[in-house]
């Protein structure tokens, strides 16, 4: 029978880290449950999977008798949640107990506060897919976090379109003798593109390359996971034909070994996205990211419920923002901005421009458009350093793009 102590913050930060793959109200009640394990070195294992996504991490504790079972995972988390902290005393520590007895129930205590919780046998729990291979590579956290937020807004929020818009492409690019992980999302309405040069040091025959240099599919849900990750360090990449691995490195001896995201990869064709990338001849303009955002926001308070319509019209160094509701009124907005083109009206989203501006941390934005039908592309402006260094061949660290299908008037 499983029998530990362990202290409460550990605890509680191992099971914050895998609440997103238990299934809160699955089909199948097990699924809801953690499975605890005791594994060597005074270690316990804690998974969470809802048979589409999988977590695994570990936290140290004091092994009192080596076992395994499942108790539920919102249960748990909550309790542990709620025992008391101890201020004030840095020498001591708040050591729960954990108990299983050989009815099957398990007894979570701190001096009287005491829990008692039924149990589904261990063996009973799904089999978490894993695999290791030496066939792979890794990324800065905080960047992957970053490229993973600018992009993933930008897919099908309903499994009711085409499964293939309800993740995130991922495909290695080759440019300059350079490698990048690039990340495109889209639902048909509006498309995503972020990408960053990594240090790829895998073999590039066969394996995992071979399937990043055709693109995978890389489900919404273990993304969003592994955005709550508030971590430094480094993440590496497993992929294989169906599934995929972050695998978080350990930083402290806290840990006896890595915090693994685990999913199947979305089968099924992703969308030619390069079609609607920008071509050359496209009107640009300059527009400061916070004006151009608050000006939206406030116009939008009008817009449509359904629709979210917004009309830009760009004249000279001038950008009209307005938008009309039949049935409650108007609103508009002016901004000085840096154009030069002729004048053209283009109504948009205002819910995708939104979500897309309010991740760019840049001042400013550049925005390109060429007529009412084509999309319309808005990228952080960066001064180019290549201009002031007179090399034209330098990339930016990491590149992100947000284009949108102009509505119909």
């Amino acid at each position: 029978m499983l029998n530990f102590k362990i202290k409460k913050q550990f605890f509680l930060n191992c099971l914050s880290v895998v609440q997103g793959a238990s299934e809160k109200k699955g089909s199948i009640p097990i699924i809801s449950n953690l499975l605890i394990e005791s594994v060597e070195n005074n270690f316990i294992k804690i998974s969470a999977t809802d048979l589409e996504i999988s977590i695994v991490t570990y936290c140290n504790a004091e092994i009192i008798s080596e076992g395994k079972t499942t108790v539920n995972s919102k249960k748990i988390y909550n309790i542990i949640k709620e025992f008391p902290e101890i201020k004030g005393k840095e020498d001591e520590d708040l050591f729960i107990k954990f108990v299983e007895n050989e009815a099957g129930v398990v007894t979570i205590s701190y001096k009287k506060t005491v829990f008692k919780l039924t149990t589904v046998p261990a063996s009973d729990y799904p089999t978490i897919i894993d695999f290791n291979s030496e066939d792979n590579f890794n990324i800065e956290l905080k960047t992957f976090k970053t490229l993973i937020s600018k992009v993933i807004l930008s897919t099908a929020a309903s499994e009711d379109t085409k499964r293939n818009l309800t993740g995130v492409y991922f495909v290695l690019e080759e440019t300059g003798g350079k490698d990048y992980l690039r990340l495109v999302a889209t639902d048909g309405h509006r498309l995503s593109l972020a990408q960053s040069e990594i240090n790829y040091k895998g073999k590039k025959t066969e394996g995992i390359y071979d399937l990043l240099k055709t693109g995978v599919i890389i489900p919404r849900k273990i993304l969003t996971e592994v955005l709550k990750l508030d971590k430094e360090g480094f993440i590496n990449i497993l992929i294989n034909s169906n599934n995929v691995i972050f695998e978080l490195e350990k930083k402290s001896e806290d840990q006896n070994k890595n915090t693994k995201f685990i999913s199947r990869l979305i089968e099924g064709k992703f969308p030619d996205y390069n079609s609607v990338l920008p071509k050359d001849g496209y009107k640009t303009s300059i527009i400061n990211t916070k004006k151009f955002y608050n000006s939206i926001k406030m116009v939008s308070l009008l817009a449509e419920e359904k629709s979210h319509s917004i009309e830009l019209s760009f004249s000279e160094n001038n950008l009209l923002i307005k938008t009309v509701n039949t049935n409650i009124g108007e609103g508009s907005d002016e901004l000085e901005i840096n154009y030069k083109g002729e004048p053209i009206s283009i109504k948009l989203n205002s819910r995708y421009i939104m979500d897309f501006i309010s991740n760019i941390t840049e001042n400013n934005l550049s925005i390109r458009f060429n007529t009412i039908y084509t999309p319309f592309v808005i990228e952080p402006y960066i001064i180019p350093e290549r201009a002031e260094s007179g090399n034209d061949n330098m990339a930016t660290p990491m590149q992100v793009i947000g284009i949108f299908m102009p509505m119909r008037y």
